[in-house]
């Protein structure tokens, strides 16, 4: 009876380390994933944030352009048009 408590024991003991190891494993995972999801909303955050502030930019010169075209007699446009814009081939 002896060696079986042994055995019992060393199983119980191999038990309990490979259950405190599983549950050490999934905190940690559970944690790089919560990281990672911070991380990837941040970055999602920051593309965001760019992108809106270059739309406010193309906005901003697409009206002065706008503007610049309408001040301009249409000889002058129709010149600029033609200096500045070519045929692609």
């Amino acid at each position: 009876m002896g060696i079986e408590m042994i055995i019992g024991m060393a199983v119980a003991v191999l038990g309990s380390i490979a259950a405190a190891f599983g549950f050490g494993h999934a905190s940690g995972t559970t944690k790089t994933e919560a990281k990672f999801q911070k991380q990837n909303t941040e970055e999602k955050a920051a593309a965001t944030e760019a992108v809106a502030e270059r739309r406010v930019e193309v906005t901003k010169e697409a009206s002065n352009v706008q503007q610049t075209v309408n001040r301009m007699p249409d000889d002058d446009v129709d010149r600029e048009l033609r200096d500045t814009w070519k045929r692609g081939s």
